[in-house]
């Protein structure tokens, strides 16, 4: 049976989200979430809705692989994310992603499929480019 596992991209503002599954092995952007107080009821929502069993966390880190000051935060939020939604969770190296899923979307709105209005969208396409990853490297 697959397992449908979510990838995010943590943010202080925005909270992006990819959807993967382990039958196909890919990932599909899904989402931007506000970073606010009616977080956890739409990571709920959200988990109940795809019936996801596993989520992959984007750990940012400097160029040489050591803790920035964002890296401290983005575990608090993935142990925060173990304990409430009681679901097995995984940090990632996002090293480059945001730079990936900027340059994705800035290729997609030069051939005419993204409008600028969509920009909000990198950060789904971050946690698609850290999923992907993740489940490149692991299935």
């Amino acid at each position: 049976m697959p397992e449908y596992i979510l990838g995010i991209d943590y943010g202080s503002k925005r909270i992006g989200l990819a959807i993967g599954q382990s039958l196909t092995a890919s990932a599909s952007p899904l989402k931007v979430i506000a970073n606010d107080n009616n977080l956890w009821q739409k990571l709920s929502d959200i988990l109940k809705e795809w019936q996801i069993q596993h989520i992959i966390v984007g750990l940012p880190l400097n160029k040489d692989g050591s803790d920035q000051k964002f890296t401290v935060m983005t575990r608090k939020f993935a142990d925060q994310l173990q304990q409430k939604l009681s679901l097995k969770v995984d940090l990632h190296d996002e090293r480059y992603t945001s730079f990936a899923a900027e340059r994705a979307f800035q290729e997609q709105r030069a051939a005419g499929h993204k409008k600028s209005k969509d920009k909000d969208q990198i950060d789904a396409m971050a946690a698609q480019i850290i999923l992907q990853s993740w489940l490149d490297e692991n299935l």
